[in-house]
């Protein structure tokens, strides 16, 4: 979906700080790269379900290798395709994915099969105006902005 571009600390940060996960609950990074972002989550929230998926098999291996090394019980990575996911598992998706590749797959997807409620997280990336009634987006004019789009 995109070439690999890191997610910035203090945005992970910000993240973290709007990021209403209750115990219990799914979150699920699409194309989680060396799992910077879902494994900071897993330390944040120890009691919520944290899985990150990644295609690309040589960033799966650096996020892999975070797991293991690390001491998150409740973080899970693996080598998979986001579109052959079941979306309805989760509570929270988070990308940061090209647009194109978002407003064509990614929201057309999580809008078929993710429970009312739940929420997409695109970092960086706005959502479309066609969906922007159910958006709330967080960030100053200098910040990468966090949307989220919620299925109502």
């Amino acid at each position: 979906m995109a070439p690999w571009v890191p997610t910035r600390k203090k945005d992970i940060t910000r993240l973290l700080s709007i990021l209403k996960l209750k115990p219990g609950e799914k979150f699920l990074e699409i194309g989680c790269g060396d799992g910077r972002v879902s494994y900071a989550v897993a330390q944040s929230f120890p009691k919520a379900h944290v899985f990150g998926i990644e295609i690309a098999f040589p960033m799966f291996v650096l996020a892999y290798t975070r797991k293991i090394t690390g001491k998150q019980s409740n973080y899970h990575v693996s080598l998979a395709n986001a579109f052959k996911q079941d979306f309805n598992h989760y509570d929270i998706i988070y990308v940061y994915g090209m647009p194109d590749k978002m407003w064509a797959k990614i929201i057309p997807k999580f809008l078929k099969e993710a429970k009312v409620g739940s929420k997409l997280y695109s970092y960086v990336f706005s959502i479309p105006e066609e969906y922007r009634e159910n958006v709330i987006s967080y960030g100053e004019e200098h910040e990468a902005k966090i949307h989220i789009l919620e299925k109502k």
